[in-house]
């Protein structure tokens, strides 16, 4: 029995450190240290002790003591050197030397387990992952490795990071889902290596580039080190996305492939605070909060409330008015911070149209002061959304609590979000429970199923050159994109006016009728002309147009053909049709009198609309 005691003892203890050696590497990572300390220790009491018994020397037995130790680390066994001294002749004390050198192997067995071991795996892992689509993404952080998480649970394709100096320590939770964190210099250089290391060749794979650093400039250095990689690997930017966090959304264009200039296939480029505003107007569309009557007219106004007017409480504002108009409503935001206006300075200078365009209040005061509550009482029925972005998640949910409070006691019903650094938390209310979306959302950062849309619709402009919708969108320029995007972005405001599902809207089309097409074309046009405020563009004067229809007839008697867009100056960021709905005829008419071809504004805006259900089953393909 004793015989079988020692083999089950052993199998065990075996199986024991199998089981602990499995561990992913970030747990071997935090205990090793530890252990090797422990082991180090034991070693140099044991055999300390033993040759301090054994040598008159002192130094001697120093040097044999730590000769001895490091054996242990190498599976060297010295113990039969001091077996004959006194402490070693308890059985226990044999044990627990034994056990010594046993940890000492443990410890170099991690060792190998998180050198070797992580390096073969990534080797096998990069080898099976040639094929296929694939997403790299620069810059290994919580939430962009939480990004990968949502990417792989979609079964997207196969997901690489690499890590930009942020990395440390989540290598263990890469692997564990499935992934694989890349951190020495030819990845993080962007060069050809990675590209090899990949299976990147010309025509055989897509890939998407998320560049998500914590640092936008790292961002940009790593996307135009690759897009150089790129073009010199002979990769077509039909083969490439990009989506990339940059410090100025102006930084993009030059990342787009154009006629004569290469680059990535698609580019969706944020700013960090836009995130957060996106986020935001995704989390709880502002559509939600509206009621539509039987012509898609919205019942009420538009009211909404921002407190913080930092550059996230910009973002936000931006997207509310992007995102927040409607046919027979009326938009109205009420900014609350301390000196707004001095913080209002580079928001009016990006979008100097704005202040003149919609009903900006500006309240200098803290959200908790009695200048807000008072204002708040005076007119609180109307408020349908209220964001806070103070920059401070404690004060966001003091000033939450409050409002909470103020709103049920006059039976108010608005909804309440909070923009934090991990991403917008909106309250328990009308609209739904209390509920979290994470920074780094695939519904903002994945654009595939957001340009399948933008292709279609923009498609329509250019039926006539006998182009497909990929050639189309291969010469469209960056504005041009972004601006088909935030038009397929709003379709389900649409369709929420029209009370017609989605599911609807594709296999059966929109059935409208006259009035509700009008009301919805009207829609767009106020979402079209949203966006372009916010671009920068303001109306054109008439004394612009005239000048501009005289440089027009100019150019047509000189050489038979004029080729100046009248009615929009992209220089002087001027725009002929950023008037209200019920004008556009008379534009239009103005404009075909001067050049000889028949132009309906008001036609694009229903063409739009029209085009919603082939923009909804181009996802549907596309899936």
């Amino acid at each position: 029995m004793s015989l079988i005691a020692v083999y089950l003892i052993a199998v065990v203890l075996f199986i024991l450190i199998l089981i602990s050696l499995g561990f992913q590497p970030k747990f071997i990572a935090r205990s090793s240290g530890a252990l090797l300390f422990i082991t180090g220790v034991l070693g140099t009491l044991f055999y300390g002790y033993g040759y301090h018994t054994l040598y008159e020397s002192v130094s001697q037995a120093a040097m044999r003591t730590l000769f001895s130790v490091f054996c242990m680390f190498l599976g060297r066994n010295e113990i039969s050197a001091i077996a004959s001294t006194p402490l070693l002749q308890a059985p226990a004390m044999q044990i627990l030397l034994y056990f010594t050198h046993l940890l000492a192997l443990y410890c170099t067995a991690s060792a190998v387990v998180q050198t070797i071991g992580t390096r073969l795996i990534r080797t096998l892992h990069l080898l099976l992952v040639r094929r296929g689509r694939l997403h790299v993404i620069y810059g290994a952080n919580e939430d962009s490795v939480s990004f990968a998480e949502k990417l792989l649970r979609q079964k997207a394709g196969t997901v690489i990071l690499i890590d930009d100096g942020g990395g440390s320590g989540l290598d263990g939770r890469i692997l564990r889902m499935g992934s694989l964190l890349l951190a020495d210099e030819d990845a993080k250089s962007g060069g050809s290596a990675l590209l090899r290391r990949l299976g990147m060749k010309p025509g055989n794979r897509k890939l998407t580039l998320y560049c998500l650093s914590r640092d936008p400039e790292k961002n940009l250095r790593f996307a135009r080190a690759l897009q150089t990689t790129l073009l010199e690997g002979g990769i077509h930017p039909a083969q490439t996305a990009l989506t990339a966090l940059l410090s100025q959304a102006s930084q993009s264009p030059a990342l787009q492939a154009q006629e004569g200039r290469y680059g990535f296939g698609s580019v969706n480029a944020i700013e960090p605070a836009d995130l957060v505003g996106r986020l935001t107007v995704k989390a709880l569309p502002p559509y939600r909060t509206m009621t539509f009557d039987e012509a898609g007219r919205a019942k009420t106004d538009f009211d909404a409330l921002v407190v913080g007017f930092g550059r996230t409480g910009q973002a936000v504002l931006r997207q509310l008015i992007l995102n927040g108009q409607f046919a027979g409503s009326r938009f109205h935001a009420t900014v609350v911070a301390r000196d707004p206006w001095q913080q209002a300075g580079s928001f009016f200078a990006r979008s100097p149209g704005l202040q003149d365009a919609y009903d900006i209040e500006f309240l200098d005061a803290d959200a908790r002061s009695i200048d807000l509550y008072r204002r708040l009482m005076e007119r609180g029925d109307s408020l349908k959304y209220a964001v806070l972005c103070t920059g401070s998640d404690k004060e966001n949910e003091e000033i939450a609590r409050a409002l909470t409070d103020l709103f049920q006691q006059r039976g108010l019903q608005p909804a309440l979000l909070q923009c934090t650094a991990e991403g917008v938390r909106k309250a328990q209310d009308a609209f739904g429970p209390a509920a979290f979306m994470s920074l780094y959302a695939p519904e903002i950062l994945c654009s595939d199923q957001l340009d399948a849309m933008a292709k279609i619709l923009n498609h329509q402009y250019h039926l006539l050159d006998g182009h497909t919708p990929e050639e189309d969108w291969k010469a469209c320029d960056y504005f041009s994109r972004m601006s088909c995007r935030a038009a397929a972005d709003y379709v389900p405001a649409l369709l929420a006016a029209a009370g017609v599902s989605e599911a609807d809207a594709r296999e059966k089309g929109l059935s409208l009728t006259e009035i509700q097409a009008r009301t919805l074309g009207e829609a767009e046009h106020l979402r079209w002309c949203a966006f372009h405020y916010v671009s920068g563009y303001r109306p054109m004067p008439e004394e612009v147009w005239r000048e501009r229809a005289a440089r027009y007839r100019a150019e047509a008697a000189q050489g038979g053909k004029g080729t100046l867009r009248i009615g929009k100056d992209t220089l002087q960021r001027l725009h002929a049709c950023l008037i209200p709905w019920e004008e556009l005829d008379e534009l239009s008419a103005r404009e075909a009198a001067v050049t000889g071809k028949p132009v309906d504004y008001r036609q694009m805006d229903l063409d739009n609309v029209a085009m919603i259900p082939a923009m909804l089953r181009a996802i549907e393909k596309g899936a």
